[in-house]
């Protein structure tokens, strides 16, 4: 499944996003940035019914001066739901993390090295195209399968799940290799790893529909 990649930048020193831009093409990416509140909730308004029916996978990379910006969003509100990375001055680290209780991917020093960013940016944006695929291969079982894969990792048998259902034990079989046909699992060992993953919290993000482009706000002098 191919998410189109953005990039969005929180930080009123410009030099961050110009430095981005230089290894956007590689990672296939659009870098979009915001020096203020403001801007971001412009946008946000302006986007925000597109961006849920959309193909898109974000990355946030942030100045620790844009802390209060997630506090001030709401559950809903996109860029909460997607990986953070941290960028900063070295010696507040600590002060970043304690004050940051999830969501963030990674902490960059500034100066960064850009192969330092890129390389956290294609982890980044790897590990969250990874977990939306798996999202969304289980929203596609059938309800049946899906009731029949929660008891295969819960370790009930394919005859305690026949009892259970109330249907019958070559059902059970079938349903079982429908799901692991469909999760592209080969042993429960494998399923129960993605069934973990698919009931984390970080991967209840809603997947968009198309491919998206921004050209229009990327722009900054």
């Amino acid at each position: 499944m191919k998410l189109d990649r953005v990039i969005l930048v929180f930080d009123d020193d410009v030099s961050s996003y110009r430095g981005m831009l230089r290894f956007a093409d590689r990672l296939q990416a659009e870098v979009l940035h915001f020096s203020n509140r403001n801007d971001l909730t412009h946008w946000m308004a302006e986007h925000r019914a597109g961006i849920l029916h959309r193909r898109i996978a974000f990355c946030v990379v942030f100045d620790p001066k844009f802390l209060d910006m997630f506090d001030a969003l709401s559950v809903d509100d996109f860029p909460i739901k997607y990986p953070r990375i941290c960028i900063s001055r070295p010696g507040l680290a600590v002060k970043v993390l304690s004050a940051i209780n999830t969501g963030l991917f990674d902490f960059i020093e500034k100066p960064f090295r850009l192969d330092f960013m890129r390389t956290a940016l294609e982890s980044a944006f790897s590990v969250y195209e990874r977990d939306a695929l798996i999202n969304t291969t289980f929203k596609s079982l059938t309800r049946r399968e899906l009731q029949t894969c929660e008891m295969v990792v819960s370790g009930l048998t394919s005859k305690e799940i026949s009892e259970k259902l109330d249907i019958s034990i070559k059902t059970v079989k079938a349903h079982r290799a429908n799901l692991m046909r469909k999760v592209h699992v080969k042993s429960v060992t494998e399923l129960l790893r993605s069934y973990d993953a698919f009931r984390s919290s970080f991967n209840q993000l809603p997947i968009a529909e198309k491919p998206f482009r921004f050209f229009k706000v990327a722009a900054r002098p």
